[in-house]
């Protein structure tokens, strides 16, 4: 168990890390100000925060099964 949030707190600071790196590219691919590249960091941490007990919901609704298909079915069309 430890093993397993150990795992999963290096993913979510590597991911926010990814996030923050890629910030000076999306302005000057989008040629953007750094206030308007602010708020997509703002909907990414909020979107995360938002799907982590929508998560927790779904895997205690719902077996492994019925969520990998579910989430193939949507994610492939």
């Amino acid at each position: 168990m430890a093993i397993t949030l150990m795992i999963g707190s290096f993913v979510a600071i590597l991911n926010q890390t990814l996030m923050i790196s890629a910030l000076p590219t999306l302005m000057h691919e989008f040629d953007v100000p750094s206030s308007t590249v602010q708020w997509l960091t703002t909907g990414f941490m909020l979107t995360n925060d938002i799907m982590i007990p929508i998560t927790a919901f779904l895997i205690e609704t719902f077996t492994t099964r019925q969520l990998f298909l579910y989430a193939m079915g949507i994610f492939a069309e």
